[in-house]
């Protein structure tokens, strides 16, 4: 090899290095000489002059470039023209491409000097300049006068037979063709440049997209067009579901394997807008059906199919949600009235309802955060309709099935454990529920009552479910709730020192007694209206304990709440001794007989100083026992009689005594009401004092923000409020549309 440039004889070397070429063109595992090739084309690249020792007219560079050009042009017209000669046009293509890609690489290597010249030839005097190396040549002449040649003088043939080939493998489920695959390739690899038509690395997909991808998605949307408008009218929509779910999966298994990446998504589009988009409704219009008769695996392929599409998700979550909320309703209906009477009834059959289609959303649905909200909301609605007036009775109900677990009954048979789970049950509900200041309200009215009578199973399940209360809701909720509890432990030692200072007084109890002493701002407890003359044989007791607790608590004032007081009676008779348990009213009429066999009513009431309808209703209670004996319980002049004939298998009795539950719950609610009106009109007051000032419609909007987790509030009761804070001149309105806080 020289490196000082030497006369040459152009043609001779040019015939020696393109009989080479042709070789290796000819087959790219012939065996050649590097070197010699490479020095050939070094020889001719540097030289100046000929073997004349004369400058020839064009530089031997530029004669080299045209003579590889023509090379290059005649054997890509030859490849096309042994192409077309083929009945498989595919793979002849494919294996023509194959070898002349390879040996193009190879030529290129070999004309590296040339390749390497044509950076510098921007800074010499040629003026017919080249800016392509080989294998860039070698490339655009395929393009033009093979991939072109086919296209424009051949009627496209070797995409129409891809597109038939590709056509034939979806209607005989085969395998795609290797073949098609090499082929798609060549269009990757010859890269086409969108500004100046050159062939340059890694610069565009044009070439692929527009001779390729372009009829591909063409032909791909024909396909599905006709063939899902056959499906949908002959087969049912489970199976249609079930086969666009396997033909767009052979799709994407076919694209990742034939196209370059970024053809996904178009196929897919394009897949999506035939098969699915324009049957949406016709599917969405099955799903509820689906639901209904337990089709999951159906609903499963329901849900990935629609998941691929805009809004697909959203729709089915919705008709989700419609179905699951009337599936409650009816169960709900089911009951019927039974379930404020059965509050263990109602609730199983909601958390049956809850459990049921969160399983279905885990198992059918993938867990989809959509189909979990629609479960909610689905739920929320159901818990908070009103099945039977204007009124929605769940919170009474949920606080009614708390009780029914934590009050002692021979009915309820659980142990700890399971108790802990249904409270858990109850919480899961209890979220759902807007009113839960009406929950609050009746829940603490009767866990008064297990706290006054000492009816709970146990002190750790009551504070449990409070615990759980204080998690969903804040401390503020459940504030109330444990001061109780505190008032109950108080009241301990309230009586054993009440105990000691009678022992210090020397004074004799002729009545045991446990009183308790309650903080009235904790307690939901009123005093009673019905008027009561205190028997003389507790009188001494209270007054004792009034003394008493004066002393240890000056300035404060005790309230007699003789209507919750109850009384653990001795009854002596002939043959048996009985325990009789009972409210306080109905102790006051049974110790008159102590003296007398028989009253009359009218006695009784002035004896008493209770009302008549009361007398007549506690009478009741002892007749049905036949413990006493009267004709009737509604006139004044019937006497009533003890029974000394008196006997019971029993010897434990409680006394029932029917209770007005109607006008305590319409009392219960009346007192939440009164509660939402002073709370609402404290959190406007909080509102505005933050704020100093705000228009009409952001205060309501903050109210309902700020509320939401006791009650939703309705927008006329805030309405309402604002003009009772105006009126007490905490607020004033400013242009009819805006509040200041002035307080």
């Amino acid at each position: 090899m020289t490196i000082i440039p030497v006369p040459i004889q152009f043609d001779n070397i040019y015939q020696n290095f393109e009989k080479n070429l042709k070789e290796i063109y000819k087959n790219s595992n012939n065996k050649y000489s590097y070197n010699e090739l490479y020095n050939m084309v070094y020889t001719i690249i540097i030289a100046k002059k000929d073997i004349n020792n004369e400058e020839p007219e064009k530089p031997f560079k530029i004669q080299f470039g045209e003579k590889i050009t023509k090379f290059l042009d005649n054997s890509t017209h030859e490849i096309c023209n042994d192409i077309i000669k083929e009945d498989d046009v595919i793979k002849a293509y494919a294996n023509q491409w194959n070898v002349y890609y390879i040996s193009s690489q190879i030529s290129d290597k070999i004309c590296v000097y040339y390749n390497r010249s044509l950076s510098y030839q921007y800074f010499s005097n040629i003026k017919n300049k080249m800016d392509k190396t080989y294998f860039v040549l070698s490339l655009e002449k395929w393009k033009d006068n093979v991939i072109f040649n086919l296209k424009n003088n051949f009627d496209n043939i070797l995409i129409k037979q891809i597109l038939e080939s590709i056509d034939n493998e979806r209607n005989n489920g085969t395998t795609t063709n290797k073949f098609i695959k090499e082929a798609v390739d060549s269009f990757v690899k010859v890269k086409h440049d969108n500004y100046n038509n050159k062939i340059v690395y890694g610069h565009s997909q044009k070439l692929y997209e527009d001779e390729f991808e372009a009829p591909y998605l063409e032909n791909i949307r024909n396909y599905y067009k006709k063939e899902s408008a056959e499906l949908i009218e002959k087969i049912s929509i489970e199976e249609y579901v079930s086969k666009v779910l396997t033909r767009i999966d052979e799709e994407v298994q076919r694209c990742r394997y034939l196209c370059v990446s970024s053809s996904l998504q178009k196929v897919l589009e394009v897949c999506k807008e035939q098969l699915i988009i324009q049957y949406k409704q016709k599917l969405l219009d099955k799903f509820e059906d689906l639901l209904k008769n337990k089709q999951y695996k159906d609903c499963t392929n329901m849900y990935k199919l629609l998941s691929i599409v805009n809004d697909g998700i959203n729709s089915l979550a919705s008709i989700y949600e419609d179905y699951i909320a009337k599936y409650g309703f009816n169960q709900c209906k089911k009951l019927g009235n039974i379930k404020l009477k059965d509050s263990k009834a109602y609730v199983d059959t909601l958390i049956e309802v809850h459990k049921k289609f969160r399983d279905i959303t885990k198992d059918v649905f993938n867990s989809n955060p959509e189909f979990f909200a629609a479960v909610d909301k689905s739920l929320s609605k159901v818990i908070n309709t009103p099945t039977s007036g204007k009124i929605s009775h769940s919170p009474e109900i949920l606080a009614k099935y708390c009780d029914f677990l934590l009050k002692k009954s021979p009915k309820v048979t659980l142990n700890e454990d399971e108790i802990k789970q249904k409270l858990e049950n109850v919480i899961i509900l209890f979220k759902y529920i807007d009113d839960k200041d009406i929950f609050q309200k009746f829940y603490s009215k009767i866990l008064a009552k297990r706290l006054i009578y000492g009816t709970s199973v146990s002190e750790e399940l009551e504070e449990n479910m409070i615990n759980r209360l204080k998690l969903s809701c804040g401390v503020e909720y459940t504030n109330k709730l444990q001061r109780m509890f505190t008032d109950i432990n108080v009241c301990k030692d309230i009586n054993y020192n009440f105990k000691e200072y009678l022992k210090s007084k020397n004074i004799k109890q002729t009545v045991d007694s446990n009183i308790l002493v309650l903080t009235s701002g904790s307690w939901p407890l009123t005093n009673s209206n019905i008027t009561f003359q205190i028997p003389v044989e507790l009188e001494d007791n209270i007054n004792n304990f009034t003394e008493f607790y004066q002393k240890e608590h000056n300035g404060r004032k005790l309230t007699w709440l003789y209507q919750l007081s109850k009384a653990d009676v001795r009854l002596h008779m002939e043959d048996k001794r009985y325990e009789l348990n009972m409210t306080l009213y109905q102790l006051a009429i049974l110790l008159l007989f102590n003296n007398e066999d028989s009253f009359t009513i009218n006695d009784i009431v002035n004896q008493t100083q209770l009302p008549l309808s009361d007398v007549s209703r506690f009478l009741k209670a002892f007749i049905d026992l036949k413990l006493l004996n009267a004709p009737n319980t509604e006139s004044l002049d019937t006497v009533v009689t003890f029974n000394k004939n008196f006997s019971n298998k029993r010897t434990k009795i409680k006394i029932g005594m029917t209770a007005d539950n109607s006008q305590e719950n319409e009392i219960t609610r009346q007192a939440v009401d009164n509660d939402r009106k002073l709370f609402l009109q404290a959190v406007i007051v909080r509102i505005m004092k933050s704020k100093k000032e705000l228009q009409h419609t952001l205060l309501i909007k903050e109210v309902i923000e700020q509320s939401k987790s006791r009650f939703v509030p309705y927008i006329p009761t805030i309405k309402q409020a604002i003009e009772q804070l105006i009126d007490k001149q905490y607020i004033e309105r400013v242009n009819n549309d805006y509040y200041t806080y002035i307080a």
